[in-house]
């Protein structure tokens, strides 16, 4: 038998080894199993925990696993993160790997807001069961945005912890990189650069996904959009984009430079 269901009760695997109950053996499948490469992107809450994240090291002291990247939020709690990455195993936390789902929602929201009752019922509604040549760009666009930020996401962790020569963990570079892009853009919402129209459209122009501009005309898209939403998508972009080009200890001159290029199309 090759699977185990989690109704399924006293099945006898190939090892030999006689699983009595499909749901306890599935719950704690990730702590019997070894591999180079972990991506746990289901399961309970804090499966890997205080209590039991000592089950995912051998009696060598080798870890189960070289290297975890949390595609489900949570699987893992803060102490089973800082305990695995003392024992060099390479990890990045939920909060740094699972931003997809947060940007494919906020981008299916945006093509709500900025495409006319018609237009979306045209472009984003599948007809006989397909999408439209719209819809499949979008989708492309979306996925290019999200292999991006995940790219420069990675890029920015991994050059703080090789700058500080791994004496902190990524799990922390992962926290303050969030609190820092947090920071800066809520500080950018309260200013005054989201009032620079050159900047603005600068910005918008390369936020918003080429094909919706294309379809639309960024200057319709500018109208429709409710100033609140754009002012957050703004400041989000700018956040983001800085804080991945210049690391979380950037400094005022580094943001000067720049934000001088923000008027820039490209």
């Amino acid at each position: 038998m090759d699977t185990v269901k989690v109704e399924d009760q006293d099945v006898k695997l190939p090892s030999g080894e006689i699983v009595l109950d499909g749901t306890d053996f599935r719950n704690g499948a990730h702590l019997r199993f070894k591999a180079d490469l972990f991506v746990p992107c289901g399961g309970r809450p804090e499966a890997v925990n205080i209590s039991n994240m000592a089950a995912l090291i051998d009696a060598d002291g080798k870890p189960h696993f070289k290297y975890i990247v949390e595609g489900a939020n949570l699987f893992l709690t803060q102490q089973a993160r800082l305990h695995l990455e003392k024992r060099r195993v390479i990890l990045f936390k939920d909060s740094s790997t699972s931003k997809g789902g947060v940007t494919s929602s906020s981008l299916e929201v945006l093509a709500g807001l900025a495409l006319s009752t018609q237009e979306y019922t045209d472009y984003m509604i599948f007809k006989d069961g397909k999408p439209s040549a719209f819809y499949q760009s979008y989708v492309k666009d979306t996925q290019a945005k999200i292999a991006d930020n995940a790219a420069a996401e990675f890029q920015c962790i991994w050059r703080e912890h090789s700058r500080l020569q791994g004496s902190k963990p990524r799990t922390t570079i992962s926290d303050e990189l969030s609190i820092t892009l947090n920071n800066l853009q809520a500080e950018l919402e309260s200013s005054d650069l989201f009032d620079d129209e050159p900047s603005r459209r600068g910005v918008m122009v390369r936020a918003i996904p080429k094909t919706l501009v294309d379809k639309v005309g960024l200057d319709t898209l500018l109208k429709r959009l409710p100033e609140p939403y754009q002012r957050a998508l703004f400041s989000s972009w700018v956040a983001s984009h800085f804080i991945y080009k210049y690391g979380v200890n950037a400094s005022s001159v580094d943001f000067f430079h720049f934000a001088r290029d923000l008027a820039s199309k490209k």
